[in-house]
């Protein structure tokens, strides 16, 4: 049978190979593909696990979701939901469903057989990978569900209606080896490795000491001693290319949940109003609720690159500074004694981080 050849205008012809010849014979048929991948979203709805609840939850319920993805189904989920779960007409307080091709999480609410808003951030990369084995860890909070994976936060979800709360079942679908665990805890998540202590050193840009440790984006350090009155703790790393936002959080404790107290709340958002030549900081404290913001276009990072950021222990109030620039000034809310934790998140990847005097440092004008 002759093969019959597309010629694309102007080919480069070499000997017996012709730039940009595709074959008749080898066109990809999307349709066939496209059918495949609904017989095996199919065939993950049908592999399920589910348990009943034998007491309602509430602040504090630990659910815990062990299991191995397979090459054979595209995704699976953990459902919390009420009604029949095996009539796929039950309501679900919280969706949380894995879709390996795409490489995203989406959370979701169903009530009357209708889906809610689709919600895909999350502080980290996806997580997951076939045949590899992961673990789930959802807590239930006040006012919303943390997840966890592998023992490192993943995404917060709030509480829509139904309420999780008034959940009779979960269930795993798409998971063959699923196994499932519900109780009560009191800290979050229980896979989290203890967070590391930041070093000390004599002066900025003093040499790395071997001993000091690693750092990774989205992390929580351990400040056991404080932040001394004429201290700084110093933040160096890289600005992500596509610049969104990041937090660095002063707390009084160096976990996730149960929710720590933040003394000082430094937020920069390149997404707002990003056509102008400054960003915006926001300044703020958490101490059983948010108190009033304070705001400021002082910012001027440059995404895609690496920067420094100072914040510096007054008498009074606390100094930002970022590139040796001042950008914003915060007064304590509460004692600045009880800082015990910093933890970063978002579009600033840390590389080195520690404490030191605050004399010599160089500081610029807004």
């Amino acid at each position: 049978m002759p093969v019959n050849f597309i010629d694309c205008v102007s080919c480069i012809r070499m000997g017996n190979v012709e730039e940009g010849q595709l074959l008749r014979e080898c066109e990809y048929d999307f349709a066939e593909d496209a059918l495949d991948y609904e017989v095996q979203l199919t065939e993950a709805r049908e592999v399920r696990f589910t348990q009943a609840l034998v007491e309602p939850l509430s602040i504090g319920s630990h659910i815990v979701c062990s299991g191995t993805p397979h090459e054979d189904l595209p995704w699976f989920a953990v459902n919390i939901g009420c009604g029949d779960p095996e009539s796929r007409r039950g309501d679900i307080a919280v969706h949380f469903n894995v879709r390996l091709p795409q490489c995203y999480v989406v959370r979701n609410t169903r009530r009357h057989e209708k889906w809610g808003v689709e919600e895909t951030t999350s502080y980290r990369p996806f997580p997951f990978k076939t045949t590899e084995l992961f673990t789930i860890e959802i807590v239930v909070d006040e006012k919303e569900t943390l997840c966890a994976v592998n023992g490192e936060h993943y995404c917060s979800y709030s509480h829509r209606n139904p309420s999780v709360v008034a959940a009779s079942w979960v269930q795993v679908t798409g998971v063959r080896d699923a196994t499932l665990s519900i109780k009560k805890t009191d800290i979050y998540p229980t896979l989290a490795l203890t967070p590391p202590e930041v070093p000390t050193r004599e002066f900025v840009n003093c040499p790395v000491a071997d001993t000091e440790p690693i750092c990774r984006p989205n992390m929580i350090a351990s400040l056991s001693h404080g932040i001394p009155e004429g201290h700084q703790i110093v933040i160096s790393g890289r600005l992500r290319p596509m610049l969104h936002s990041f937090t660095i959080d002063l707390m009084d404790t160096a976990q996730e949940w149960p929710r720590p107290n933040i003394l000082l709340h430094v937020n920069l958002r390149a997404y707002a109003e990003s056509q102008l030549d400054r960003q915006l900081v926001v300044l703020n404290a958490w101490l059983g609720a948010w108190g009033a913001e304070r705001r400021q276009r002082t910012a001027r990072l440059i995404p895609g690159t690496k920067s420094t950021f100072r914040i510096m222990r007054g008498t009074t109030q606390w100094s930002i500074v970022a590139d040796n620039i001042l950008i914003g000034e915060f007064e304590f809310r509460a004692s600045a004694n009880g800082i015990k934790a910093v933890r970063i998140r978002g579009d600033l990847y840390p590389e080195t981080i520690y404490l030191c005097p605050i004399s010599s440092s160089p500081v610029g004008d807004m």
